[in-house]
């Protein structure tokens, strides 16, 4: 199968977008109001945290707030030298800073910035852990989750087997659903069409 028609393609799999789990975005923006616009979002690796910021933003836009955005991750854990400086000089009032991968900060270095970061309207960082701040949301996946993103991605061509397949995907992979969806683009790729797929899904 070419990769532009392969359904698990980047480009469809970033129009999935974060499905509140036990609230609607309103209870969210609620709770983030209240907790001061500086909160947490907690999980582990590939359930949803950074999706669930990013759809944060326009969201914010709509409360007549900015978003700041930083970023780390295990292939870039630091900023360079000076950059945070010059980051937190530029904040405005109305600014809420998203900051993704904030526990990839040693902690000394995480109390400064928290600390100097408070001239901003808010902070959401996330956070494999509850440690940073108080918790906006817990991020948490299921094999159900992943059938359910797999089937809006296949549409009509979902297999029946579908249900065995992300159990099975699931469980290899811990539950990160953002490894278990590059599986079954590799999957899709052996295939010769899309009426090929239920025999390798």
């Amino acid at each position: 199968m070419r990769a532009r028609d392969n359904p698990f393609r980047t480009d469809r799999v970033l129009t999935i977008r974060y499905r509140p789990q036990g609230t609607t975005w309103d209870g969210l923006m609620a709770r983030l109001a209240a907790l001061g616009y500086r909160a947490a979002v907690v999980g582990p690796h590939g359930s949803g945290k950074t999706t669930l910021l990013e759809d944060l933003a326009p969201r914010l836009a709509a409360r007549g707030l900015g978003a700041k955005w930083l970023r780390l991750s295990l292939a870039r854990r630091a900023f360079p030298r000076g950059f945070l400086r010059q980051f937190l000089a530029a904040l405005r009032e109305r600014d809420v800073i998203l900051f993704d991968g904030a526990d990839l900060m040693g902690s000394l270095a995480w109390r400064r910035f928290e600390r100097r970061s408070r001239r901003a309207a808010g902070l959401v960082a996330t956070s494999h852990r509850r440690t940073l701040l108080p918790t906006l949301a817990e991020c948490s996946t299921t094999p159900e989750l992943l059938e359910a993103i797999a089937r809006s991605l296949l549409g009509d061509v979902a297999p029946p087997s579908l249900g065995d397949t992300a159990r099975s995907l699931f469980a290899r992979h811990d539950g990160n659903l953002r490894d278990a969806l590059r599986e079954l683009y590799d999957l899709c790729a052996r295939a010769e069409s899309l009426d090929a797929l239920a025999a390798i899904l």
